[in-house]
């Protein structure tokens, strides 16, 4: 990558920090182009220069966040773990981004809010879960191919409830005061999914 390539990138990456901080202070509606530029000490021209747009720079931010996220969660697992711990891992490492990066999952929150009424954020969140989805499917089918689960199992299926876990979890954990810790919630149901997944020893 070339001297120029790379500043660019670290000066989008500045542009991504500062829009955050302003939607999750504001919202998307009433942040406007030149409080954003602002706080990344750039001018409304500059901004435009790296996004055509309000919109296109909310689109990209999420996309940013959630391509580093998927980056960080393959890096996490070992290929030479059983199925079994890689499922573990990549539900307990999920909880652990939630709590380390709160600010990006609360604008997460009116991210997907917003694909209620918008075309292009539901196709995006769309591609989200396919690729949440095939993860867990990946693994799930590892398991199956060692022995490990149960050769009747649905994978597809299966997958999606992983991926369903994981999303309830992000939405309780900002929407409602809970009265438990919701991580060990999150544990306990892995682990009772899993159980009922692997293999029965006669």
């Amino acid at each position: 990558m070339s001297i120029n390539m790379d500043q660019k990138q670290k000066r989008k990456e500045q542009i991504f920090e500062a829009a955050l901080q302003c939607f999750n202070e504001t919202g998307f509606d009433k942040t406007n182009s030149e409080t954003i530029a602002a706080r990344a000490q750039m001018s409304k021209g500059g901004l435009f220069h790296y996004f055509k747009s309000k919109k296109q720079l909310f689109l990209e931010l999420f996309q940013y966040r959630v391509n580093k996220y998927f980056e960080q969660m393959k890096s996490c697992l070992n290929a030479h773990d059983s199925a079994d711990v890689r499922l573990r891992k990549l539900v307990t490492e999920a909880g652990k981004f939630l709590k380390k990066d709160e600010q990006f999952y609360k604008f997460c929150i009116e991210f997907l809010s917003m694909g209620v009424r918008d075309v292009e954020i539901r196709d995006i969140m769309t591609d989200f879960y396919k690729s949440s989805v095939a993860t867990f499917k990946n693994i799930i089918e590892d398991g199956v191919i060692s022995g490990s689960f149960e050769q009747d199992i649905d994978v597809e299926k299966t997958a999606r409830v992983f991926y369903l876990l994981v999303m309830g979890v992000f939405f309780t954990y900002f929407s409602i005061n809970v009265d438990f810790d919701i991580f060990e919630q999150q544990d306990f149901q892995t682990n009772r999914i899993i159980n009922s997944m692997k293999k029965q020893q006669n």
